[in-house]
């Protein structure tokens, strides 16, 4: 029972569904042949990212020969294979499940919502549910998650609370036809060129499975700090600003912005959003160092370093391992990236951890995470 009598939210059971087709970095390198810089290319092999999954079955050839795009999975399948493997792994009837959250920022439709397709897709989730789409929330949204659940199973402690995460951004990535120079190469205005070559580089497709409860064999989520557009002029750090009722018209693939701001302000939330939960003093830590787990998902191997040395722990440290080796293998997998963590199958020995996420729209989350004694493995 967490403070004011309010349930935090176990897990119960947490699986993770990736698309078959995957690339490493260096795969994509040499399909760009002579389009990028050599600074660039070095940044690029830097970002703390060696392979890729992707929906798209010719994601380099899309990428930079401009093929028709290939599906491989549709999104929304992707999405309901996680769901019912995490319930057969809990042993779970579909009929337990009171509410189903779909989370995601790169959807493989608009409509229906992630939500409403793993109804459609899934007869066995009861119809009477209830359901709620927890979308554009950026790789921020697990805390919403954990928000969301507490709320509902303190209301409804004898039900559980089944969580999609899903993100296929690869498809959504700009074609590069041309030349491509680092940001050091090029004027500010021509930044977006950059941005677009990173775009094909730093992301990956997955999804994530979760079951909640007010009892279960996993860890305890909460309590929950956030902090969301601390500045007004935050909210346009990074954006997709077309495709929308503002400017409904979209040539191409949408535009994704990205401002040379978003690592500061990143670290400053990220900073801000930890010691917060800290002081909150319903978390049972005293200061980051004393974690015994620490799950970030910040976008880049160099944010990750910049914390750990914010927070005082050894980059090498098995307390911040799962944060760069979900990085290194999967991509930035914007909301999927922390439940990857989560579903990795490695035993968590028992104490008190911190998860942490922030994103664009532009807001950060964190949470403890307490394992129980004898430790658990998803």
């Amino acid at each position: 029972m967490g403070a004011r009598g309010t349930v935090d939210p176990r897990i119960v059971s947490v699986v993770a569904e990736l698309p078959g087709p995957r690339w490493t970095t260096g795969e994509l390198l040499a399909a760009s042949g002579d389009r990028l810089s050599g600074p660039l290319r070095e940044m690029l092999s830097s970002l703390g990212v060696d392979s890729r999954h992707s929906v798209l079955a010719n994601f380099p050839e899309v990428l930079f020969a401009g093929a028709t795009p290939e599906l491989a999975t549709p999104a929304g399948e992707l999405a309901a294979a996680a769901v019912r493997r995490c319930m057969d792994r809990a042993g779970a009837d579909f009929g337990s499940v009171g509410l189903v959250l779909g989370v995601t920022s790169s959807p493989g439709r608009l409509l229906p919502s992630l939500v409403c397709d793993l109804f459609a897709l899934i007869p066995e989730i009861p119809r009477d549910a209830s359901s709620l789409s927890i979308s554009y929330m950026g790789c921020s949204a697990i805390a919403k998650v954990v928000e969301t659940a507490r709320w509902y199973l303190t209301c409804h402690p004898d039900k559980h609370v089944l969580v999609s995460f899903m993100d296929a951004i690869t498809p959504l990535s700009p074609p590069l036809p041309g030349r491509y120079l680092h940001f050091n190469e090029i004027a500010p205005e021509r930044r977006q060129e950059t941005v677009d070559a990173m775009h094909g580089f730093l992301f990956g497709d997955a999804s994530v499975g979760m079951l909640l409860g007010a009892d279960g064999p996993g860890p305890v989520l909460g309590p929950v700090a956030g902090v969301t557009n601390e500045r007004p002029e935050d909210a346009e750090l990074g954006t997709v600003p077309d495709g929308g009722s503002d400017i409904p018209e979209v040539y191409g693939r949408r535009l994704y912005t990205l401002s040379p701001d978003v690592s500061a302000r990143g670290r400053a939330y990220a900073s801000a959003t930890v010691r917060s939960l800290i002081a909150t003093g319903e978390c049972g830590l005293d200061r980051p160092a004393d974690a015994s787990l620490m799950l970030m998902h910040t976008g880049s191997k160099r944010i990750l370093d910049s914390l750990c040395a914010e927070f005082g722990v050894p980059t090498d440290s098995p307390v911040v391992a799962s944060s760069y080796r979900v990085l290194r293998r999967y991509g930035n997998t914007i909301g999927c990236s922390v439940p990857l963590m989560l579903a990795e199958p490695v035993l968590r020995t028992a104490g008190e951890g911190i998860v942490m996420a922030f994103g664009l729209s532009f807001s950060c989350g964190a949470f403890s995470l307490t394992v129980p004694e004898g430790g658990w493995r998803p």
